[in-house]
């Protein structure tokens, strides 16, 4: 007993170490914070720290949130504590990816042995699609998690014959984080139901009372949304239901249909997650084909193959294509994989097992930094573009402009992140009318080219006083112009 407890602490002590050292590389590497859409998530933490907009926040785009606020929540909580870094927007995510691989690990270990449920874990901390989500600026690990605590809830109530109500508190965890999209996910493995009811038609169905939990949902859900459409009214409608949750599905305002990319997540899904997707295949494989004889491990694994083959076929159907989207369904089949590859490792023996995840481990860490730091910096443009957007917020706080006076027409949020400030964008009418009114002005702009009316012949009278680089034309340029009246007061900056 106490050598399996010393094994199991060993194999919590590697994942939290392996976790932690992808978490590293990816902190230590260039900054990508206007990459994957991350400087959405970015702003609405900036609005609800330094603006206070708990209920609802937008981005520095003036765009409402498009997402329910449970993570900007969580992240905002970080901010409050330790300031707006990479490391607390990032806290979120990497602590999500840990407690998934603890998780799968601990279930993996009750189900099928000690060593099935490391190497599940293995799986989850070690997977490709990880090392990006590691320290991503989205929902989507926070969503995987609460994902993956309500369906491994649902199962144990089904196989219990009663207590719901915490499959529906993680439900509703879900939803506020990324939609509804998140009870049907937690509730996908129990189509298995249906399944097992085939062989035995006497087989109950899932019992027990979900009143207590349906109230619980809704009051999580409903006690935010309510208020946040009474604040900010039909817009907010617009975007959480038609833009996102219809759009997204249906393709509508997208110009998408459902079904128009078919194959597209099952080859996501198998190479974002190789080489460990290749045994959660065969383990799909061996659950049609050789089904276990025992009732409650066949339950189980069924009820894994149908939260997987359920949510492809789910996500198949959609119009919208990401492969980040599958995240949910990892831990169900790094489950399966983890199975498949104790299996292996009890053929290959103790010694070849070690050195394989050892190779495996050096392998995935190595491809990690050459991934983030050597080639992020050199091929890629996102990465490039934040880092040339962090040293011009250095060089503007230290040019003696007052920061906080400016006005912001097209400028990257890594560019306030540095400055201190939320200033929402201004269009070219609204610049207009400020640098021709009375009162001094600052406007801060990167591609002056995009706005003729304001910078070109025949507009306002505007001295350029900052521009980083001097005389960069780029996309990565940022420009501070001034009317008359400011430009005296200002300390030009070449």
């Amino acid at each position: 007993m106490g050598v399996a407890c010393n094994c199991a602490l060993a194999w919590r002590v590697l994942l939290a170490a392996l976790v932690l050292a992808l978490f590293a590389l990816r902190l230590t590497g260039p900054s990508n914070l206007e990459a994957d859409a991350q400087d959405r998530n970015v702003g609405y933490v900036m609005d609800v720290v330094w603006e206070g907009h708990w209920l609802v926040q937008q981005d520095i785009r003036g765009r409402i949130m498009s997402k329910p606020p449970l993570h900007t929540w969580i992240a905002a909580a970080f901010a409050q504590i330790g300031g707006i870094s990479r490391l607390t927007l990032a806290l979120p995510s990497v602590l999500a990816v840990l407690a998934l691989a603890l998780l799968v690990f601990e279930t993996g270990r009750r189900r099928y042995g000690l060593l099935a449920g490391g190497l599940a874990g293995f799986a989850v901390a070690m997977a490709p699609m990880m090392s990006k989500h590691i320290a991503l600026v989205r929902t989507d690990a926070l969503f995987a998690l609460a994902v993956s605590l309500g369906a491994l809830a649902a199962q144990r109530a089904w196989a219990r014959g009663g207590g719901w109500t915490p499959f529906w508190f993680w439900a509703g965890v879900a939803t506020l984080i990324k939609g509804p999209l998140g009870l049907v996910l937690a509730a996908m493995g129990l189509a298995a139901w249906f399944w097992e009811w085939r062989r035995d038609p006497a087989l109950p169905r899932p019992s027990g009372s979900h009143w207590a939990g349906i109230g619980l949902f809704l009051l999580l859900t409903l006690g935010w949304l309510v208020p946040a459409i009474v604040s900010a009214g039909q817009p907010l409608v617009d975007k959480l239901f038609f833009q996102e949750l219809v759009g997204q599905a249906a393709g509508v305002g997208k110009e998408g249909y459902p079904g128009r990319n078919l194959h597209r997540p099952t080859l996501y899904f198998i190479l974002r997650f190789l080489p460990f997707s290749l045994f959660a295949l065969y383990g799909l494989w061996r659950i049609v084909r050789q089904p276990a004889a025992e009732a409650a491990v066949r339950r189980f694994e069924r009820f894994l193959f149908c939260w997987i083959v359920g949510g492809i076929a789910l996500f198949s159907l959609a119009s919208h294509h990401r492969g980040d989207l599958l995240l949910p369904l990892w831990p169900a089949a790094a489950l399966l994989a983890g199975r498949e590859m104790a299996r292996l490792a009890e053929r290959l023996g103790r010694r070849w097992t070690v050195a394989v995840l050892a190779g495996l481990t050096l392998f995935f860490l190595g491809g990690a930094w050459w991934i983030y730091h050597d080639k992020a910096a050199r091929d890629s443009e996102e990465v490039r573009y934040t880092v040339a957007a962090e040293h011009a917020a250095r060089a503007l706080a230290a040019s003696g402009l007052d920061v906080k006076q400016i006005y912001h027409l097209d400028t990257p949020v890594t560019l306030q992140l540095g400055l201190g400030t939320f200033r929402t964008w201004i269009g070219e009418t609204e610049a207009l009318r400020l640098a021709n009114g009375p009162e001094p002005v600052l406007l801060a702009v990167e591609s002056p080219e995009d706005f003729p009316r304001l910078l070109g012949p025949g507009g306002p009278a505007l001295r350029e006083v900052f521009s980083w680089p001097a005389g960069a034309n780029g996309k990565a340029a940022v420009k501070v112009f001034a009317t008359a009246a400011q430009a005296g007061n200002a300390r030009g900056m070449q």
